[in-house]
């Protein structure tokens, strides 16, 4: 009676999970704080804002130049304030075509596109963050329940220790309780060691080093819709793609545009240095002129022929990377999907059936050795494949939410914030 009572209050513990202090830090928690606490979150957002105001000044014209000089001085007096000519010009060259606003618009491009990878990169950081805290969090209620189960085997050696003495077990039955419990006390340090791996990965993303605990209690397990093509079409790498698309018909534009002449026009004032110095009245020395300038693209065939061909083939080249990322997220989602469609099954399998039977097993056998109808060997095994079991329905709980956060960026419903 004595084992009986052991074993009912072992397997009692078995059932409880591990406790949750006031300080473990929840899914919703480690999310928030690795979003904060990501640069490149930051650094993709002030590269769209340098992106924005970089197309402003694409837009504006080319800077006047301006000349001072003299002309005309005679060989034998190079003195400029006595002879030649003091000569003021400005020029001013204007786009070719739209080229400016052309400019303008594919700066902007790049602007949605560092947008798009912010967002991106809040997917990223959301999803990797939930894998490492559900990871954590089996591990650490694996362990919780090797920890409680050693209590059942420890007790389990010290009673056939006790009855090998008495006589009423063989030696054999001890030393299968102490290769059970080595055994035990040999994935207790394992799961330590992924525990603690698990935590280390969790604050790389968190940015900081803590030991807190994590929750014991999981998100709700919400389904998700199956992968269809229109809910791959709005993630942000797809848009990311999308405008790297339009930044190279920009560059089509511009191609074309180069075909356009590029204008220009000069203003000249020039005075007699002579005239200023004898001020020679009322009469004016002054001289303006005014040219127009013109760059007319004549020999197009190695130039202008060849940008706008290699234009075309970058475009198409855009379209083709956007096309085979598409395919192949929506063929990574379909494939997840399935995956988190099985998983669920098996939980529902485990839920209704195995953990029962396994509980059911070990009461059986443990009816059956205290009625002489079974052996020790039977007891220990059927309780080991009872913990076996819970722990595998851990991992499988854990695998399930896994699943969905991986779909969950494959499929973003709403954009991280």
């Amino acid at each position: 009676m004595q084992l009986k009572r052991i074993m009912q209050s072992g397997a009692w513990l078995l059932l409880v999970s591990a406790g949750v202090s006031a300080d473990s830090l929840t899914l919703a928690e480690a999310e928030h704080k690795a979003l904060a606490a990501d640069p490149m979150i930051q650094a993709y957002e002030k590269q769209s804002r340098g992106y924005q105001e970089q197309a402003i000044a694409d837009e504006s014209w080319a800077d006047p130049k301006v000349s001072v000089g003299t002309m005309n001085l005679p060989g034998d007096d190079l003195d400029p304030t006595r002879q030649g000519m003091l000569e003021l010009k400005i020029e001013q060259m204007l786009p070719r075509g739209n080229s400016n606003q052309i400019e303008r618009n594919k700066t902007e491009l790049m602007a949605r596109g560092s947008d798009s990878a912010a967002q991106n990169r809040k997917l990223v950081v959301l999803r990797e963050v939930r894998l490492a805290w559900l990871d954590g969090w089996y591990w650490q209620q694996a362990l919780a329940k090797l920890n409680e189960s050693r209590y059942l085997f420890e007790s389990l050696r010290s009673v056939t220790e006790s009855m090998y003495r008495q006589g009423k077990n063989s030696q054999q039955d001890l030393i299968r309780a102490e290769l059970a419990l080595a055994r035990l006390d040999d994935r207790i340090l394992s799961s330590e060691s992924s525990l603690n791996e698990s935590r280390s990965l969790l604050n790389r993303w968190l940015g900081e080093t803590s030991d807190m605990g994590l929750a014991s209690q999981l998100p709700d397990q919400v389904d998700v819709p199956a992968p269809v093509l229109k809910s791959v079409q709005v993630h942000p790498l797809v848009e990311a793609e999308e405008w790297l698309v339009q930044q190279s018909e920009r560059d089509v534009d511009l191609a074309k545009e180069a075909y356009k002449p590029q204008w220009g026009a000069e203003v000249k004032y020039g005075r007699s240095m002579s005239d200023m110095n004898t001020n020679m009245g009322s009469e004016s020395r002054d001289q303006y002129s005014l040219m127009l300038m013109v760059d007319i693209p004549l020999f197009t065939g190695n130039r202008q022929d060849r940008q706008l061909l290699a234009s075309h083939y970058q475009r198409e080249a855009a379209i083709d990377r956007k096309d085979e990322l598409l395919r192949g997220m929506m063929g990574e989602a379909q494939q997840e999907y399935a995956r988190f469609q099985g998983a669920q099954r098996r939980l529902s399998q485990y839920q209704q059936r195995l953990l029962p039977q396994a509980r059911r097993q070990s009461e059986s056998t443990l009816d059956a050795y205290q009625s002489d109808d079974s052996d020790f060997d039977s007891v220990m095994q059927s309780y080991i494949e009872e913990l076996d079991l819970q722990i595998d329905y851990l991992r499988l709980q854990t695998d399930t939410l896994q699943s969905k956060a991986k779909l969950d960026y494959l499929m973003p419903k709403e954009r991280a914030q």
